[in-house]
């Protein structure tokens, strides 16, 4: 997500790159795992600033100037 901040990325793309391509369609556990990690990297985990959600596509790393 890093390499490409402030784009967003399909929930199949994360998964095929993370995980492989046999965990393409488990989405469920992209969100659990997004969800951990905004545990941890977020200060408000349910009002994300970094990790953003974009439904029913993917995710997308907010670029530094758009926070």
């Amino acid at each position: 997500m890093a390499r490409h901040h402030g784009k967003v990325l399909t929930h199949s793309h994360l998964l095929r790159e993370v995980w492989g391509p046999q965990h393409e369609g488990d989405v469920a556990f992209l969100r659990v795992y997004m969800g951990q990690l905004r545990q941890k990297i977020e200060t408000e985990p349910a009002r994300p600033r970094w990790l953003l959600t974009e439904p029913g596509v993917g995710y997308r790393l907010a670029a530094a100037d758009q926070v």
